[in-house]
């Protein structure tokens, strides 16, 4: 499973609390998890994460508090990554005190709406048990809607296309195929605004996916060529 590698681009908050109970249970900011079909609470919270990493559409903050006391500060991304911290959470930064003029800061992102919530839950349920092809179709499904409903560069949108390519790689049995969802995820995501770390992590798995590809059936491969070298210029 990836890692999280720019850290610096997490936001500093929200950071989430999950705490571990002694007799197994799990909370999120003081909310019961309900444990996921054959998952433990730790899992279930974990999934939890995920859901909001996704609909915030970018990766989280959070302490993960065991029953003997212990903290591990962790980020957790919506495709699973969770990468554990060797230091706590660094403290936000004061707000600045805005100018007379100053313009106005951008909007937070609006949660997920209730009905794409529910095909998020399972993605992420579908991804747990083990049934990718199940959590493929699903994220499929949320991407079309996301972005027939807010457009193709809206977060959300880009955030479900992004679930959608991950889990293609995971799946191996398409690499055509993979190489051109992560494509689409650069190309959007560079339309979206300036390139950033996941901008740049989609090309390389296109990259990657299309030296899989290369493996298997060179003649295909070499016919991807010219889609490939269209995102170049966002591979170091």
């Amino acid at each position: 499973m990836p890692v999280v590698t720019d850290l610096d681009s997490v936001p500093l908050t929200p950071v989430y609390t999950i705490v571990i109970s002694a007799t197994g249970e799990a909370t999120v900011d003081g909310e019961q998890v309900e444990n996921l079909p054959g998952q433990d609470a730790r899992t279930s919270a974990l999934a939890d994460i995920r859901v909001r990493a996704a609909r915030r559409g970018h990766p989280v903050r959070i302490n993960a508090k065991e029953p003997d006391g212990s903290v591990w500060p962790l980020i957790v991304d919506h495709d699973g990554a969770v990468t554990p911290l060797d230091a706590p959470h660094p403290a936000p930064h004061p707000a600045p005190v805005p100018e007379p003029a100053a313009p106005l800061p951008p909007r937070p992102l609006e949660p997920l709406a209730p009905h794409h919530a529910a095909v998020l839950g399972r993605v992420v349920a579908a991804e747990l048990r083990g049934d990718l092809a199940g959590a493929a179709a699903a994220a499929e499904e949320l991407e079309t809607a996301l972005t027939a409903e807010l457009g193709p560069l809206h977060p959300h949108a880009l955030g479900a296309l992004a679930t959608r390519a991950w889990l293609s790689l995971l799946l191996r049995d398409d690499w055509a195929g993979a190489m051109r969802l992560h494509l689409l995820t650069a190309e959007r995501r560079r339309q979206a605004g300036p390139p950033d770390a996941e901008t740049r992590r989609a090309a390389r798995n296109a990259h990657a996916a299309w030296a899989l590809l290369r493996t298997t059936d060179p003649s295909a491969a070499e016919a991807l060529r010219p889609e490939l070298a269209r995102v170049a210029h966002l591979t170091p």
